[in-house]
Formats: C-alpha cells, structure tokens, sequence
C-alpha cells in the first residue's frame, strides 16, 4: 500500500501520484487537494481496463508547487 494519495478507481484501475516519495508532490502544500492531481485523475477515469492495474506517475515540476512549511 502506499502511502501518497490514490485519486480514481474504475474498475480496478488507479492513479498513484510519487508512490516513492519523490517529484515534487510530497514536498507540496497542496499534496493531496490538488486541482491538478484531480484533473489527472479525472483524465485517467475513460480508460477502459480489465486487471488490477496501477498507473504510477511522478510530477516533477508544477505550476501549482507550493512548498510546506515546518508547524
């Protein structure tokens, strides 16, 4: 299981966003929440699957990038 956010399912199909912890979405304040990790996963919903498939992608650099800060 992974711990960064998994957005769509159909069927048996999911989007996983830097399931390793790299890229540019684990570092983000937006990580989670993200219009653009929506809209991704919005995208990947008409493909038509038919085993427990995964798509696994890495967002290097984002126009939405907001850095975390320390509590």
């Amino acid at each position: 299981m992974h711990d960064e956010p998994v957005f769509g399912t159909l069927s048996s199909m999911k989007l996983v966003i830097n399931p390793r912890g790299n890229g540019a979405c684990p570092l983000c304040a937006l990580n989670g929440s993200c219009h653009l990790q929506r809209r991704l996963s919005d995208d990947v919903m008409p493909l038509e699957v038919t085993a427990d498939d995964e798509l696994e992608i890495v967002v290097y650099s984002c126009p939405y990038f907001t850095e975390k800060t320390a509590p």
